[in-house]
C-alpha cells in the first residue's frame, strides 16, 4: 500500500507539472495524428501527391537565399511600411496573373527581386497553359513580408511559425495550392512551372500541408 501511495503522489505531481504545457502537447499530438492519418493519401484531391518530394527545401536551404541579401529584420509592421515608402520594398497587388489575399499576419511588400520572380513564375505558368490549351487561373499569394511583431502574433495561432522566419527578409512568399480547388489541370501546370524555376535555383520551396508553397527567392 505504501508503494501504491508513493506512485500516486508521483503521478499527481507529474500531472501538475504538465498543466502549463497542456496546449503545446495537445497541438503536437493532433499534428502527429494528422500526419499519420494522411500518410499515403492524396492531398485534398489536388493532384499534389508528390509535392512533399518535389518541394522539400528546409530552413537551411532558405537561409542560403537571404544570407547575403535581404532586408534587416523589422521590429514592427510600421518598419516594413517605412521601407515601402523608401522604395526598398515594393507593393504587390492583385493583377491578371495572381491575387493577393487580405494578409492578416504579413504585409503585401517584397524586395524588387521577389516581384521579378513572381513575374517570371506568372509568365512561365501562363506559357504552359497556352501550350496545353488550358484557361489560365490566377494563383493566390497568402503571405508576404513579416515583422518580428507579426511573427510573434502568428506563432500564437500557428505552431508552424518560427521565430527566424524567412518572411522577415523581404523575399519570401506563400502561394496557396488549396486555392486551385478542383482545377487540377491548372494546378499541375503551376507545379510544373514552380518546379522548373526551383531546378534553375531561382528559388527554394517547401511544400506545407496546411495549404501553401513556402517560397524564398534566390
Amino acid at each position: 500500500m505504501k508503494k501504491i501511495r508513493i506512485a500516486l503522489i508521483i503521478l499527481i505531481c507529474l500531472c501538475l507539472l504538465a498543466i502549463p504545457f497542456r496546449h503545446p502537447i495537445k497541438n503536437k499530438i493532433v499534428s502527429l495524428y494528422g500526419i499519420l492519418k494522411n500518410r499515403g493519401r492524396s492531398i485534398n484531391n489536388t493532384d499534389c501527391t508528390d509535392c512533399d518530394i518535389l518541394f522539400n527545401d528546409g530552413i537551411k536551404a532558405h537561409k542560403i537565399a537571404y544570407k547575403y541579401e535581404g532586408i534587416k529584420e523589422q521590429k514592427t509592421d510600421d518598419g516594413l511600411i517605412k521601407l515601402g515608402k523608401k522604395n526598398v520594398l515594393k507593393p504587390i497587388e492583385n493583377n491578371e496573373f495572381y491575387i493577393v489575399r487580405n494578409l492578416t499576419h504579413s504585409k503585401p511588400l517584397l524586395l524588387p527581386k521577389a516581384i521579378d520572380f513572381l513575374d517570371k513564375l506568372s509568365m512561365l505558368y501562363n506559357k504552359k497553359c497556352m501550350e496545353n490549351n488550358i484557361i489560365y487561373r490566377q494563383f493566390e499569394i497568402t503571405s508576404g513580408s513579416r515583422s518580428i511583431e507579426s511573427v510573434k502574433k502568428l506563432g500564437e495561432v500557428n505552431e508552424n511559425s518560427i521565430k527566424n522566419s524567412p518572411h522577415l527578409k523581404g523575399k519570401t512568399i506563400d502561394i496557396s495550392w488549396r486555392a486551385f480547388g478542383g482545377n487540377k489541370d491548372q494546378l499541375k501546370l503551376f507545379i510544373s512551372a514552380l518546379s522548373e524555376l526551383k531546378n534553375q535555383r531561382k528559388c527554394f520551396v517547401k511544400f506545407e500541408r496546411n495549404g501553401c508553397f513556402h517560397t524564398t527567392v534566390n
